[in-house]
């Protein structure tokens, strides 16, 4: 059981990397031709979160040594630590550079190219997000649990982009740095909440909500 609940971790771990390396791959590429800040902000996201898949890989690998066996759950809690802090750092980030674009707004570019790559990226990290959130439910793995909710994450960030295009496409109005500051936020409780536990109940309802009764196992 257990070299089954370990097989299933390093799998979640390399589809992350997997599928965040190709994304930002492809967005660099993308917002290189379209000259898309937001674009290139989501390839950064990508490329910092494969970090996050490696975490998991090899605090799998530690834990599943004789010499740190005793210690896995320590392990674990470390790795999901790191992860949430992660998250933390990625909701500061987006508030800081929300804040600075009030002021001192970039130039908007919602073309046809960069509304596909964006709705692309959503779809694409939405069912990662829903493969990793049901693969730690079942395993009762916090580590992976963690890995869908900062993949999560960036779905609420692609989906404040596209909500702000559609607002500017219509009326002419840029509201994205207003959205996106209030989506940091949410990014931020979601990371604190996987640092104090005691908090996680709440958030594990929360990222439930909509899916839950697709993915009980």
């Amino acid at each position: 059981m257990e070299k089954i609940r370990s097989e299933a971790i390093v799998k979640s771990g390399l589809l992350f990397i997997l599928i965040n390396f190709l994304l930002a791959i492809f967005n660099i590429i993308v917002g290189i031709i379209s000259n898309s800040l937001a674009i290139a902000s989501d390839a950064t996201h990508s490329l910092i979160d494969s970090i996050s898949g490696f975490l998991v890989i090899i605090s799998e690998k530690l834990a599943g040594h004789k010499k740190f066996n005793s210690r896995r759950n320590q392990i674990e809690r470390f790795t999901t630590v790191i992860i949430a802090l992660i998250i933390v750092a990625t909701g500061l980030e987006l508030l800081i550079l929300s804040i600075k674009n009030i002021f001192d707004p970039e130039e908007v570019d919602y073309s046809a190219p960069v509304m596909i790559v964006l709705i692309a990226s959503l779809l694409v990290k939405y069912g990662l997000a829903l493969y990793l959130k049901k693969t730690g439910k079942k395993i009762n793995s916090q580590v992976v649990m963690a890995s869908g909710a900062e993949t999560m994450n960036d779905c609420w960030i692609s989906i404040a982009v596209l909500i702000s295009a559609i607002v500017y496409l219509i009326w002419q109005i840029n509201i994205e740095s207003y959205v996106s500051i209030l989506i940091s936020v949410v990014i931020i409780k979601i990371g604190l909440e996987f640092i104090f536990p005691h908090a996680l109940k709440h958030h594990h309802h929360h990222f439930d909500a909509d899916h839950d009764h697709g993915v009980k196992s």
